[in-house]
């Protein structure tokens, strides 16, 4: 047994979208690029539904950004693309589809009603230092715009060098620099920094 680590999601008002195929061929396109990027497997379901298998568990809350950030970022005009995001850490066989890392991420992602980002453990002491904070990271994520959310997750990509995201975006520094403030990468940043030592600890303890 080992500790895994699973998003389960589903797209946000998917079927209220102009074009709701174009909104899964989105999610589809973003799916690949972070099962390339993370060494993750992915596969969707219901149409609207998906979940990801990562590699590296200490990676999931980055993944669950950059997902969220790549969504929101290919929206079309008049639109915004996001999904509910449902972070599941915990046991699982090894190289198997099952255990009980699934079935918290799964039944997590069915109990969130309002929140659109949530961590399930069955460590309590996991849960109390991730669960209210990643909610609020929810909220932050819930406020960014299409120009932010593409900001952060080439941010993400290139591990917070502003050159890179500068040149990688066509922009000035100065303009990626208010982007990212206006996103609050400085939080999420040591969010992610935080859920690295956390999942480790997990991982080890």
């Amino acid at each position: 047994m080992t500790i895994k680590a699973v998003l389960t999601g589903d797209l946000i008002h998917s079927q209220h979208s102009h074009d709701t195929l174009a909104y899964i061929e989105g999610l589809s396109a973003v799916l690949a690029t972070l099962s390339e990027r993370y060494g993750a497997s992915a596969e969707t379901f219901r149409g609207d539904g998906f979940q990801l298998v990562l590699g590296q568990p200490a990676q999931a809350f980055d993944c669950a950004l950059a997902l969220r950030a790549g969504l929101i970022a290919a929206s079309p005009k008049g639109e915004r693309w996001d999904a509910r995001v449902a972070i599941g850490l915990g046991t699982a066989q090894a190289d198997q589809g099952y255990g009980e890392v699934f079935v918290l991420s799964g039944q997590g992602l069915d109990s969130m009603k309002k929140s659109t980002l949530g961590v399930f453990s069955s460590d309590g002491q996991f849960l109390e230092r991730t669960e209210l904070v990643t909610e609020f990271v929810g909220a932050i994520i819930e406020q960014w715009t299409q120009v932010e959310a593409q900001t952060y997750g080439v941010h993400l990509t290139s591990q917070g060098d502003q050159s890179s995201t500068a040149h990688y975006l066509g922009k000035s520094r100065v303009t990626v620099n208010k982007a990212l403030q206006r996103a609050q990468a400085r939080l999420l940043d040591r969010y992610l920094e935080r859920t690295h030592q956390w999942i480790e600890e997990l991982q080890h303890g």
